[in-house]
């Protein structure tokens, strides 16, 4: 497709980092966030709310759910915009002839192009698509299909299961730390549920100076009735792009986990989906800083399709992740390689960060700590992915 071409001079020159993908090739990303995406006016092309995209599919019987790839790059831009998107090799200057990853306004620049190609057609729906299929990631005449955590099928829509799932599979606390970590929770959610802070007693006893750990039927009928009262529809947000988007991440020593909410004009915060994950073996020999920065990419990658080319606030309580994640001026030369990656995978994303203290941060941290056991990738592939499902 002529992706790349090079030239002797530009006005502009963005870095790259190049990452390993799971195949073994080579990925090379513009480091664009370091002069041209802060240039950019945005482009806000209005992307699809829940409701339109349900509202298509309503009267449906059978769905299909067609996944691509390499989307942006079937974009031709034009020769001004070329002279812009140019990156800096070893092996001297390139500009992209095509949209490459990494500019602002991409996503709603393919959105205004995906409107256009199917407008007429009835029934059908876009979200950020590409342009190449992938079989294997396709579904084609289903009863149902899962979408922004919805399940769609011909009687409507339904909440997903599996966004409360991490919180019903929450293990009981084992110690004082871990207790002290899910009341954390209970109390971050408190505002919209009064009644946990009744439930809670048998589990606050613990906590008493001088007192034996005892975990009894008490603490487990309390225990279990909070999760009940977490996990409850009435204390989840439905998903609105029109809503200011934070996702908060934490790690711990075995596990990391992560909420994506809606902050409201008043303040207050409401949980719209939760995910967490235990460590590998290797995973758990990483640093603490490197432990945290994998959180942050586990949550933006599985938060993808809620984020994804809308700006949102990224929540931390590692302070030092905030020069590495949150720095406009590229990725740090001295960052180590796994977090270069780390930092690669998100250039793709706007986002600003942000660091919360730790006794203020139970959103997240209650479910690093208190999160079931998990399958995981293998550690290469978890940090090199790029791509998303």
């Amino acid at each position: 497709m002529k992706v790349i071409a090079p030239v002797t001079h530009s006005e502009w020159a963005a870095p790259i980092v190049c990452v390993r993908k799971s195949n073994g090739k080579l990925r090379v990303c513009a480091g664009f966030s370091t002069g041209l995406n802060k240039a950019l006016e945005s482009f806000d092309y209005p992307l699809p709310v829940p409701e339109d995209i349900f509202a298509t599919l309503n009267g449906g019987a059978v769905f299909s759910q067609i996944d691509l790839s390499d989307a942006y790059l079937q974009i031709e831009l034009s020769d001004e915009s070329k002279k812009m998107v140019v990156i800096n090799t070893h092996r001297g200057l390139f500009q992209y002839n095509r949209l490459p990853f990494g500019i602002k306004t991409a996503p709603g620049i393919f959105q205004q192009i995906m409107n256009k190609m199917v407008a007429g057609l009835r029934g059908v729906a876009t979200y950020l698509d590409d342009i190449l299929v992938r079989i294997e990631k396709c579904s084609f005449a289903k009863p149902e299909i899962r979408y922004l955590g919805f399940i769609v099928d011909k009687n409507g829509r339904r909440p997903n299961p599996e966004k409360i799932e991490e919180i019903k599979s929450m293990v009981e606390p084992k110690n004082v730390g871990q207790l002290r970590a899910f009341l954390g929770m209970i109390t971050y959610y408190a505002t919209f549920m009064p009644t946990m802070k009744d439930l809670r007693g048998p589990l606050d006893a613990l906590l008493k100076k001088d007192m034996k750990w005892e975990w009894t039927s008490k603490q487990q009928t309390a225990f279990e009735k909070l999760k009940k009262a977490l996990s409850s529809e009435l204390n989840l947000a439905h998903y609105d792009p029109r809503q200011k988007i934070v996702v908060a991440a934490d790690a711990c020593d075995y596990g990391i986990g992560c909420v994506i909410s809606h902050r409201y004009g008043d303040g207050s915060e409401k949980p719209i989906a939760h995910a967490s994950r235990s460590l590998t073996a290797a995973e758990k020999n990483y640093s603490q800083i490197e432990k945290e920065a994998l959180g942050i990419v586990f949550a933006v990658k599985k938060f993808h399709k809620y984020v994804f080319g809308r700006k949102f606030l990224l929540l931390t309580d590692h302070k030092p992740l905030l020069a590495i994640f949150g720095d406009k001026k590229g990725v740090p030369v001295y960052s180590a390689n796994r977090l270069m990656r780390w930092a690669t995978i998100l250039l793709g994303y706007d986002f600003d960060i942000e660091y919360v203290n730790t006794t203020k941060f139970g959103q997240a941290d209650g479910l690093s700590r208190l999160m079931r056991k998990h399958e995981v990738e293998n550690e290469d592939v978890v940090v090199a992915a790029v791509e998303n499902d």
